[in-house]
Protein backbone atom coordinates (compact mmCIF):
# COMPACT_ATOMS: atom_id res chain seq x y z
CA UNK A 1 0.00 0.00 0.00
CA UNK A 2 2.71 2.33 0.99
CA UNK A 3 5.89 1.40 -1.66
CA UNK A 4 3.92 1.95 -4.67
CA UNK A 5 3.22 5.50 -4.10
CA UNK A 6 5.41 8.23 -5.19
CA UNK A 7 4.89 9.82 -2.09
CA UNK A 8 6.28 7.30 0.08
CA UNK A 9 9.18 7.90 2.54
CA UNK A 10 12.41 6.06 3.32
CA UNK A 11 11.37 2.76 5.10
CA UNK A 12 14.15 1.17 8.02
CA UNK A 13 12.74 -2.56 8.97
CA UNK A 14 14.01 -3.73 12.19
CA UNK A 15 14.41 -7.05 12.74
CA UNK A 16 15.89 -10.28 13.98
CA UNK A 17 17.69 -12.96 11.83
CA UNK A 18 15.78 -15.88 11.00
CA UNK A 19 16.10 -18.40 7.90
CA UNK A 20 15.84 -16.30 4.44
CA UNK A 21 14.48 -13.32 6.79
CA UNK A 22 15.17 -10.87 4.01
CA UNK A 23 13.28 -12.19 1.33
CA UNK A 24 10.07 -12.35 3.45
CA UNK A 25 10.36 -8.62 2.79
CA UNK A 26 9.15 -7.18 -0.52
CA UNK A 27 12.20 -6.01 -3.03
CA UNK A 28 11.74 -2.80 -3.30
CA UNK A 29 11.96 -3.00 0.64
CA UNK A 30 15.68 -4.32 0.32
CA UNK A 31 16.39 -1.87 -2.45
CA UNK A 32 17.78 1.61 -1.40
CA UNK A 33 16.48 4.24 0.01
CA UNK A 34 15.04 1.72 2.37
CA UNK A 35 16.76 -0.62 4.26
CA UNK A 36 16.47 -3.53 6.52
CA UNK A 37 18.88 -4.10 9.68
CA UNK A 38 19.30 -7.29 11.21
CA UNK A 39 19.94 -6.92 14.73
CA UNK A 40 19.13 -9.99 17.23
CA UNK A 41 20.29 -8.53 20.77
CA UNK A 42 17.83 -5.81 21.95
CA UNK A 43 20.59 -4.71 24.89
CA UNK A 44 22.76 -3.43 21.85
CA UNK A 45 24.49 -0.18 20.79
CA UNK A 46 23.11 -1.82 17.01
CA UNK A 47 19.45 -1.74 17.80
CA UNK A 48 19.77 1.25 19.88
CA UNK A 49 21.50 3.25 17.19
CA UNK A 50 19.21 1.93 14.12
CA UNK A 51 17.08 4.66 15.28
CA UNK A 52 19.14 7.17 14.58
CA UNK A 53 17.67 9.80 11.39
CA UNK A 54 13.81 7.78 12.02
CA UNK A 55 11.25 10.10 11.98
CA UNK A 56 8.18 7.80 12.86
CA UNK A 57 8.02 4.56 14.46
CA UNK A 58 6.28 1.97 14.02
CA UNK A 59 6.69 -0.66 16.87
CA UNK A 60 4.79 -4.09 16.70
CA UNK A 61 6.63 -5.95 18.92
CA UNK A 62 7.30 -10.35 19.69
CA UNK A 63 3.74 -11.41 21.22
CA UNK A 64 4.13 -13.61 24.23
CA UNK A 65 7.47 -13.26 24.64
CA UNK A 66 9.63 -13.24 28.28
CA UNK A 67 11.29 -10.00 26.84
CA UNK A 68 8.76 -8.08 24.96
CA UNK A 69 8.11 -5.36 27.67
CA UNK A 70 12.08 -5.14 27.59
CA UNK A 71 12.50 -4.67 24.01
CA UNK A 72 9.61 -2.17 23.41
CA UNK A 73 10.65 -0.03 26.42
CA UNK A 74 14.25 0.13 25.03
CA UNK A 75 12.82 1.07 21.60
CA UNK A 76 11.13 3.90 23.05
CA UNK A 77 14.19 4.83 24.78
CA UNK A 78 15.82 5.11 21.82
CA UNK A 79 13.53 6.65 20.52
CA UNK A 80 13.48 9.47 22.66
CA UNK A 81 17.28 9.65 22.46
CA UNK A 82 17.62 9.95 18.84
CA UNK A 83 14.46 12.72 18.20
CA UNK A 84 12.06 10.35 17.15
CA UNK A 85 8.72 12.89 16.17
CA UNK A 86 6.18 10.03 16.22
CA UNK A 87 5.82 7.08 18.23
CA UNK A 88 3.04 4.08 16.84
CA UNK A 89 2.75 1.70 19.21
CA UNK A 90 1.00 -1.88 18.45
CA UNK A 91 -1.04 -2.76 21.85
CA UNK A 92 -3.90 -5.12 21.97
CA UNK A 93 -7.62 -4.68 22.24
CA UNK A 94 -8.22 -4.60 25.91
CA UNK A 95 -4.80 -4.66 27.87
CA UNK A 96 -6.28 -4.08 30.66
CA UNK A 97 -7.55 -7.43 30.89
CA UNK A 98 -4.39 -8.21 33.01
CA UNK A 99 -4.82 -11.66 33.73
CA UNK A 100 -4.12 -12.18 30.23
CA UNK A 101 0.23 -12.37 30.10
CA UNK A 102 0.19 -10.91 26.73
CA UNK A 103 -2.62 -7.81 27.88
CA UNK A 104 -0.33 -7.31 30.54
CA UNK A 105 2.97 -6.47 28.68
CA UNK A 106 1.27 -3.91 26.47
CA UNK A 107 -0.71 -2.38 29.35
CA UNK A 108 3.10 -1.85 30.25
CA UNK A 109 4.29 -0.45 27.44
CA UNK A 110 1.04 1.65 26.96
CA UNK A 111 2.07 2.89 30.23
CA UNK A 112 6.04 4.14 29.80
CA UNK A 113 4.99 5.39 26.34
CA UNK A 114 2.34 7.83 27.49
CA UNK A 115 4.53 8.54 30.35
CA UNK A 116 8.31 8.83 27.63
CA UNK A 117 7.02 12.96 26.11
CA UNK A 118 7.02 11.05 23.22
CA UNK A 119 4.31 11.37 20.54
CA UNK A 120 2.65 8.40 20.04
CA UNK A 121 -0.58 6.63 18.84
CA UNK A 122 -1.65 3.68 19.70
CA UNK A 123 -3.33 0.86 18.11
CA UNK A 124 -5.06 -1.75 19.59
CA UNK A 125 -6.01 -4.94 17.41
CA UNK A 126 -8.46 -7.88 18.93
CA UNK A 127 -7.91 -11.59 16.61
CA UNK A 128 -6.80 -11.22 13.71
CA UNK A 129 -8.93 -12.80 10.97
CA UNK A 130 -5.96 -14.46 9.64
CA UNK A 131 -5.11 -16.71 12.34
CA UNK A 132 -7.67 -18.56 11.13
CA UNK A 133 -5.75 -19.64 7.33
CA UNK A 134 -8.22 -20.20 4.45
CA UNK A 135 -6.27 -22.38 2.13
CA UNK A 136 -6.12 -24.65 4.97
CA UNK A 137 -9.53 -24.80 6.56
CA UNK A 138 -10.99 -25.48 2.91
CA UNK A 139 -8.46 -28.52 2.68
CA UNK A 140 -8.90 -30.05 6.05
CA UNK A 141 -12.44 -28.97 6.23
CA UNK A 142 -11.78 -27.92 9.98
CA UNK A 143 -10.87 -25.05 12.71
CA UNK A 144 -8.49 -26.31 15.30
CA UNK A 145 -9.13 -23.86 18.71
CA UNK A 146 -8.06 -25.53 22.43
CA UNK A 147 -11.24 -23.67 23.58
CA UNK A 148 -15.10 -23.83 23.68
CA UNK A 149 -16.85 -23.23 19.82
CA UNK A 150 -19.66 -21.08 21.24
CA UNK A 151 -17.62 -18.75 23.66
CA UNK A 152 -17.70 -15.10 22.02
CA UNK A 153 -14.65 -13.20 20.15
CA UNK A 154 -13.84 -10.31 18.28
CA UNK A 155 -12.08 -10.19 14.63
CA UNK A 156 -10.33 -7.85 12.58
CA UNK A 157 -9.25 -8.39 9.16
CA UNK A 158 -5.32 -7.11 9.15
CA UNK A 159 -5.14 -5.82 5.79
CA UNK A 160 -8.03 -3.18 7.58
CA UNK A 161 -5.29 -2.42 10.58
CA UNK A 162 -2.55 -1.51 7.67
CA UNK A 163 -5.08 0.62 6.09
CA UNK A 164 -5.28 2.96 9.56
CA UNK A 165 -1.50 2.20 10.40
CA UNK A 166 -1.20 4.35 7.04
CA UNK A 167 -3.72 6.80 8.36
CA UNK A 168 -1.47 7.15 11.51
CA UNK A 169 1.51 7.46 9.84
CA UNK A 170 0.74 9.70 6.58
CA UNK A 171 -0.87 12.15 9.61
CA UNK A 172 0.51 11.27 13.05
CA UNK A 173 -0.06 14.90 14.45
CA UNK A 174 -3.97 14.07 13.66
CA UNK A 175 -3.85 10.79 15.85
CA UNK A 176 -1.07 12.58 18.51
CA UNK A 177 -2.42 10.36 21.76
CA UNK A 178 -4.79 8.45 20.85
CA UNK A 179 -5.53 4.79 21.76
CA UNK A 180 -7.83 3.04 19.17
CA UNK A 181 -9.71 0.09 19.27
CA UNK A 182 -9.44 -1.57 16.06
CA UNK A 183 -12.82 -4.25 15.87
CA UNK A 184 -14.50 -5.44 13.18
CA UNK A 185 -16.94 -8.91 14.29
CA UNK A 186 -17.99 -10.00 17.11
CA UNK A 187 -18.76 -13.89 16.83
CA UNK A 188 -18.47 -17.29 18.14
CA UNK A 189 -15.93 -20.05 16.22
CA UNK A 190 -19.20 -22.04 15.75
CA UNK A 191 -20.41 -19.01 13.71
CA UNK A 192 -17.34 -18.96 11.86
CA UNK A 193 -17.47 -22.43 10.55
CA UNK A 194 -21.16 -21.64 9.57
CA UNK A 195 -20.19 -18.33 7.82
CA UNK A 196 -16.64 -20.44 5.95
CA UNK A 197 -19.26 -23.30 5.17
CA UNK A 198 -21.54 -20.52 3.20
CA UNK A 199 -18.00 -18.56 1.72
CA UNK A 200 -15.97 -22.07 0.86
CA UNK A 201 -19.26 -23.92 -0.25
CA UNK A 202 -18.21 -27.12 1.61
CA UNK A 203 -18.67 -28.36 5.24
CA UNK A 204 -16.25 -26.27 7.78
CA UNK A 205 -16.43 -27.41 11.50
CA UNK A 206 -14.45 -26.39 14.62
CA UNK A 207 -12.00 -29.20 15.79
CA UNK A 208 -12.19 -28.69 19.67
CA UNK A 209 -9.33 -29.86 21.25
CA UNK A 210 -8.71 -30.89 24.77
CA UNK A 211 -5.77 -27.95 26.33
CA UNK A 212 -3.25 -29.94 27.36
CA UNK A 213 -3.11 -31.38 23.49
CA UNK A 214 -3.45 -28.26 22.39
CA UNK A 215 -0.46 -27.04 23.97
CA UNK A 216 1.72 -30.01 22.89
CA UNK A 217 0.59 -29.39 19.12
CA UNK A 218 1.87 -26.17 19.78
CA UNK A 219 5.25 -27.04 21.25
CA UNK A 220 5.56 -30.04 18.39
CA UNK A 221 5.51 -27.25 15.61
CA UNK A 222 7.76 -24.70 17.37
CA UNK A 223 5.16 -22.51 18.38
CA UNK A 224 6.10 -22.17 22.02
CA UNK A 225 9.95 -22.14 22.98
CA UNK A 226 9.97 -21.65 26.41
CA UNK A 227 8.01 -22.00 29.55
CA UNK A 228 6.75 -18.32 29.69
CA UNK A 229 5.38 -18.93 26.26
CA UNK A 230 3.59 -21.94 27.68
CA UNK A 231 2.24 -20.44 30.88
CA UNK A 232 1.12 -17.27 29.21
CA UNK A 233 -0.76 -19.64 26.21
CA UNK A 234 -2.01 -21.93 28.36
CA UNK A 235 -3.85 -18.66 30.55
CA UNK A 236 -4.81 -17.65 27.45
CA UNK A 237 -6.57 -20.71 26.45
CA UNK A 238 -8.35 -21.16 30.18
CA UNK A 239 -9.41 -17.40 29.88
CA UNK A 240 -10.66 -17.95 26.70
CA UNK A 241 -13.22 -20.70 27.86
CA UNK A 242 -14.43 -18.42 30.59
CA UNK A 243 -14.29 -14.89 28.72
CA UNK A 244 -13.93 -14.77 25.11
CA UNK A 245 -12.32 -11.48 24.08
CA UNK A 246 -15.03 -9.03 22.84
CA UNK A 247 -15.29 -5.48 21.66
CA UNK A 248 -16.88 -2.59 19.72
CA UNK A 249 -16.13 -1.92 15.96
CA UNK A 250 -17.42 1.72 16.33
CA UNK A 251 -14.15 3.48 16.37
CA UNK A 252 -12.75 1.56 13.40
CA UNK A 253 -15.48 2.29 11.58
CA UNK A 254 -14.87 5.64 11.57
CA UNK A 255 -11.02 5.90 11.03
CA UNK A 256 -11.92 3.80 7.94
CA UNK A 257 -14.74 5.40 6.91
CA UNK A 258 -16.80 2.34 6.06
CA UNK A 259 -17.30 -0.50 7.77
CA UNK A 260 -14.64 -3.62 8.30
CA UNK A 261 -14.32 -6.18 6.16
CA UNK A 262 -16.45 -9.02 7.74
CA UNK A 263 -16.28 -12.85 7.60
CA UNK A 264 -17.65 -13.25 4.90
CA UNK A 265 -15.97 -11.21 2.52
CA UNK A 266 -12.74 -12.31 4.13
CA UNK A 267 -13.20 -15.97 3.14
CA UNK A 268 -14.42 -14.73 -0.13
CA UNK A 269 -11.36 -12.52 -0.76
CA UNK A 270 -8.83 -15.34 0.15
CA UNK A 271 -10.85 -17.97 -1.63
CA UNK A 272 -10.77 -15.91 -5.11
CA UNK A 273 -6.73 -15.28 -4.51
CA UNK A 274 -6.61 -19.24 -4.39
CA UNK A 275 -8.43 -20.01 -7.26
CA UNK A 276 -6.18 -17.68 -9.02
CA UNK A 277 -3.19 -19.67 -8.24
Amino acid sequence: MLLPSPSCPTIRVITRSAPNIESTFPPALRSPPHSIVIVNHYESDEFFNAFQGMETVFHDGLNVHPNEAAMGVTAMDASRKHGVKHFILVSILHPLRRKLQTHLNKLTLEEYLMESRLNYTILQPTHYMQNVAISTVRESGKIPIGFPSDIEHSFVDIVDVVYVSLLVMKNPTKHKYARYELVSQTLTYAQIAQTLSEALGREIVCDVIPTKEFMAMMESSGEIENEFTKNAIEGMMLYYDRWGLTGNSNVFSWLLGRQPVTWQEYARREKEKSDAI
